[in-house]
């Protein structure tokens, strides 16, 4: 009786020493773990620091933050079996798949932290959402060709929109131009040219319908006016005038007023000369309203005239972008 008692007393100090011989093992694992994460905490090498932590160690999907280290290891020991010492691997298991927490946010004034590859993708969609649509009703207006003729090149108002599109993007500024061949779908509805903005009224809301992000809406054009009435110079340099047309018939044409005026102002006010003003038309014979009704900021800018050369129209879509491109800014991003 007395050797099974002394074999059974044997038996279960073995299993008391492998227990605690698991449970230093699981400590100093974890210990490991935990020091590895501070000592790559360092101010002076960030980026090795976050490749370490979300793509380096093997539970990079479940992270526990640094600042718990030890509540995390006392509620780990918490729930180990000391009667079944094998619990201390299953525990460890299911203790980092349940442990979960959010990528942290950067605070104002520290370095930003890197997202995960799919939180950047959302975001630089978010970013690349068009928020201004640029077209042209009048899509078939010329300029002259007379510096271009050895090219073959034949410059339209689709050009412009083209031009801001680009420039605006250098701003940070995503537009989407209305690339429809306007004269083409006229011929095929058999609409006159004066149904031009009936037209371009349905590829508004189409636009609009498939990119709900669109809030500005530029309509450019090109007056019919001489050389002389659509062209300044500007500290050495030639640009076409720009002319701002509201159509007094839409009910709420104020708003669009509003901020035809701001920019009318500030264009004017930095590029002097370059306006013509704001042309208001009303009454029998024109169109009135130029879908403006559609969204108040929808502007229509006639932008120099048909003897206007490419040069100098670029350099008024810089003036344009330049004015534009910053009251957005200021409203939106």
């Amino acid at each position: 009786m007395r050797k099974r008692k002394m074999k059974l007393k044997n038996t279960q100090k073995n299993q008391r020493k492998g227990f605690f011989l698991l449970l230093l093992l699981a400590f100093l694992g974890i210990l490991s773990y935990y020091g590895s994460i501070l000592l790559a905490k360092d101010e002076n090498n960030p980026i090795f620091l976050r490749q370490f932590i979300y793509q380096s160690l093997p539970f990079k999907d479940t992270i526990i933050p640094n600042e718990k280290i030890v509540t995390s290891l006392v509620q780990f020991f918490s729930k180990v079996d000391i009667n079944h010492p094998s619990s201390i691997l299953g525990e460890a298991q299911v203790y980092f798949q349940e442990e979960e927490v959010s990528v942290p946010v950067a605070e104002e004034g520290k370095e930003e932290v890197i997202l995960p590859e799919e939180d950047k993708i959302e975001e630089q969609e978010q970013k690349n959402l068009p928020i201004v649509y640029l077209y042209n009703t009048h899509q078939a207006e010329t300029y002259t060709t007379s510096n271009i003729e050895p090219y073959n090149i034949e410059p339209t108002v689709l050009m412009n929109s083209y031009m801001l599109k680009e420039k605006l993007a250098k701003m940070g500024i995503n537009c989407l131009v209305e690339e429809e061949n306007i004269p083409e779908l006229l011929q095929i509805h058999q609409w006159n040219y004066a149904s031009s903005y009936k037209l371009t009224r349905l590829l508004m809301e189409d636009a609009k319908k498939e990119n709900p992000s669109l809030t500005y809406f530029v309509d450019l054009h090109r007056d019919s006016v001489g050389h002389s009435i659509s062209t300044t110079t500007i500290n050495d340099v030639s640009y076409a005038k720009v002319m701002f047309l509201i159509g007094l018939e839409n009910e709420n044409y104020k708003a669009n007023l509003a901020f035809t005026e701001k920019l009318n102002d500030l264009i004017e006010a930095k590029y002097p000369g370059i306006s013509r003003g704001i042309y208001k038309k009303e009454g029998p014979g024109v169109n009135g309203v130029y879908n403006q009704d559609f969204s108040p900021k929808t502007i229509l800018i006639e932008v120099g005239g048909e003897e206007n050369t490419i040069d100098e129209v670029n350099h008024t879509m810089d003036a344009i972008a330049d004015i534009l491109g910053n009251v957005i800014r200021e409203e939106m991003l």
